[in-house]
């Protein structure tokens, strides 16, 4: 755990809170959902993405090595599934914020002129 917040840490500060806490000798799969829930809204996670990393921890090291390769390979995923679907969003939502800010430009110069 302290290598992976070492390398992903400052990308992802929940992980360093997560072997922070872990080091402190809190149960690994406590310190992980405790970690996300305290870290998620400072990072701006949505509740979607909160539920996903708490379940990819809870079943994290819970079956031996091909379960565990399988559970990472199901996590990594429904990860990628959910970064497409943030960036449609996010497509979405900046083209309506455009037209926003051009329709608030038109009318504020009508109402100059």
């Amino acid at each position: 755990m302290a290598l992976l917040a070492q390398r992903h840490g400052e990308e992802l500060p929940f992980l360093l809170l997560c072997a922070e806490k872990c080091a402190a000798g809190a149960d690994w799969g406590l310190a992980w959902k405790s970690a996300v829930l305290e870290d998620a809204a400072r990072e701006g996670f949505s509740k979607k993405d909160v539920s996903l990393l708490l379940n990819f921890g809870a079943g994290f090291g819970t079956s031996d090595t091909q379960g565990q390769l399988s559970h990472f390979s199901l996590y990594s995923e429904l990860a990628a599934q959910a970064l497409k679907s943030a960036k449609e969003e996010r497509d979405r939502k900046s083209k309506l914020y455009r037209m926003l800010g051009v329709s608030g430009g038109v009318a504020a110069a009508i109402l100059l002129c």
